[in-house]
């Protein structure tokens, strides 16, 4: 099976290609062949990118996903690596998972999704059904309220992405947009096959990352969760003009998956600005790499 990586790129977020194209080159190890969808190559020669049909609108980000899909799927890739351009990795990666592993596992368990994003982040809470260890505590996204088909980094079907940019864009109240792309599609009743549906994935980041945590780590990410579910089951009993001030309040999005690919949860833009939870984390965690990618997100 033919694995390629695909980045869609924003129309506001255009100068983050290169540095996503240099962190992924600098953390994945013979990491696949990556695309960009919605730049003009005339404007990045260095990069490879999959071009735009005459009439797609560039405001429209699951229309210029689509285009990319599309040409991904014309170049013979069966798997894709959905990264999108803000969801560099911060570490190094676990190449040999990436590149083997999780291909092997969508082939095996005839898989549409696996997503990179840990059930194991404190963010998460499913009482879906987890996998053995030969299959590396992979939870089955069975739930009603799981997030199949969710826009952080994964490794999709290409033709099950295909379709899914296809029902979004049918969706006429999607305006599509990445969050309406996801909305419209995580529910039970999306217009998407059933067998897809049902076989939906989600990684255990600790038990396929290059940085395995030590006992007292993980007691401490175990702690979190439980701390952190617990406040959120509060959310659906306040008022609704409490809700936004209480999640602020309670950092819901900062939050850093060490998985095989060590991404942070919200990326590195939010609303158009850098996303304030990732600059803090960054500074307090790696300076050095906070003021690389400031260099460029500055000038957004």
């Amino acid at each position: 099976m033919k694995v390629g990586i695909l980045v869609p790129v924003w129309k506001d977020y255009h100068a983050i290609a290169p540095l996503t194209q240099r962190f992924i080159d600098r953390y994945w190890d013979q990491h696949p062949e990556i695309w960009f969808c919605g730049l003009e190559k005339s404007d990045f020669p260095e990069l490879n990118v999959v071009g735009m049909f005459p009439d797609t609108d560039r405001s429209n980000w699951t229309q210029v996903l689509h285009d990319g899909v599309k040409g991904m799927i014309a170049r013979g890739y069966d798997l894709i690596y959905l990264i999108a351009e803000e969801h560099v990795p911060l570490k190094t990666c676990h190449a040999v998972h990436l590149n083997e592993t999780l291909p092997g596992l969508m082939k095996l368990l005839d898989a549409s999704y696996i997503s990179l994003m840990g059930w194991d982040n404190r963010r998460f809470v499913s009482k879906s059904p987890v996998l053995h260890r030969e299959h590396f505590e992979l939870k089955h996204l069975v739930g009603d309220r799981d997030p199949r088909f969710h826009l952080h980094p994964a490794l999709w079907d290409a033709e099950v992405l295909g379709t899914c940019c296809e029902a979004a864009l049918a969706n006429g109240r999607s305006h599509g947009s990445a969050w309406n792309f996801e909305k419209s599609l995580d529910r039970k009743d999306s217009p998407l096959p059933e067998n897809w549906k049902r076989k939906c994935y989600q990684i255990r980041a600790s038990a396929m990352s290059a940085h395995a945590p030590k006992f007292t780590a993980s007691l401490q990410q175990w702690s979190d969760r439980v701390f952190y579910h617990k406040l959120m089951a509060v959310v659906p009993l306040l008022p609704r003009q409490w809700v936004t001030p209480y999640v602020r309040t309670i950092p819901f999005d900062d939050v850093y998956c060490e998985g095989p690919y060590p991404l942070f949860f919200s990326g590195i833009m939010a609303k158009g600005a850098v996303n304030l939870y990732f600059k803090k984390f960054l500074i307090r965690s790696n300076p050095s790499l906070w003021e690389e990618i400031s260099g460029v997100v500055s000038s957004l």
